[in-house]
């Protein structure tokens, strides 16, 4: 399998988010200092400068201010961090980012297969080969989540109110990847009316699932609307996919327009 990974994005959107938690805990420090302006400066003592009188007359406001701000940087900075920066899943001894994960969940298809990382702006995870495309939504949060049809529900607990700006959120996956999927088909007509794709749009299935990787999670799927799997069964749902595939004429012709449409630093092959 080829894969075409948009590294500099990925390590530019992890770059981003550590930056952002460390001006979080700056912020939250600053505010720790300035509880401590009482005590340096007491209400009934003169002050040497109008700044640190503005300090002893506004501390209890900047501090808790820096806290509420600190905090919400701190937990916006670890919602990229968890998307983009390599971890250690639950459960098991894997460290590794988002992509990776789906990228080893797929590992065992040949070369006429290609996987496109964070490289194309319709899809962040798009799959090419000769059952067509396959565009996946994936999900990285542990919890108890159940979908029936196209009603998602994720089980309320007490952690999800402390992490909630540090979580991806379940929100509506089935509608988040019709919405991907859409855009890869606009994209192929696009192409085709261009003559860059060198065949009909229509020719090229374009499917999809929803895939969670976090070991954690809890899923129930009762008659979903779109595939919903685990990662671990994500090779299955591509190896039984019904309809139309693509000849290797076809299948050439769609990875080379998505390479030229596609953005990306680096180019793997593994099988």
């Amino acid at each position: 399998m080829k894969v075409y990974r948009n590294l500099s994005v990925i390590r530019s959107k992890e770059k981003r988010g550590r930056q952002i938690t460390l001006t979080g805990l700056g912020i939250l420090f600053l505010g720790l200092l300035s509880s401590f302006i009482p005590n340096w400066y007491p209400q009934n003592q003169p002050v040497p400068n109008a700044f640190i009188g503005f300090l002893q007359a506004n501390w209890a406001f900047i501090s808790f201010g820096a806290l509420a701000l600190g905090f919400i940087a701190s937990n916006i900075g670890s919602y990229y961090i968890n998307r983009f920066a390599a971890r250690r899943w639950p459960g098991t001894k894997q460290i590794a980012r988002p992509d990776e994960l789906l990228e080893r969940s797929l590992k065992g298809f040949d070369n006429k297969y290609s996987l496109f990382l964070w490289s194309l702006p319709q899809s962040n995870y798009l799959l090419v080969g000769p059952p067509g495309i396959f565009v996946f939504m994936v999900k990285g949060d542990k919890g108890t989540v159940t979908v029936e049809g196209d009603r998602w529900r994720e089980k309320f607990s007490i952690g999800r109110i402390f992490t909630s700006f540090t979580r991806e959120g379940l929100g509506n996956p089935s509608r988040e990847l019709a919405e991907d999927q859409e855009r890869v088909r606009e994209l192929l007509q696009q192409g085709e009316a261009s003559g860059q794709l060198g065949m009909d749009a229509a020719d090229v299935p374009v499917q999809g699932a929803v895939v969670f990787i976090n070991p954690a999670v809890q899923l129930t799927a009762t008659n979903p609307s779109v595939p919903v799997v685990q990662s671990g069964d994500v090779k299955k749902v591509i190896r039984e996919s019904r309809g139309r595939s693509l000849n290797g004429q076809q299948l050439r012709a769609v990875t080379d327009f998505l390479k030229e449409k596609g953005v990306f630093a680096t180019v793997e092959s593994t099988e």
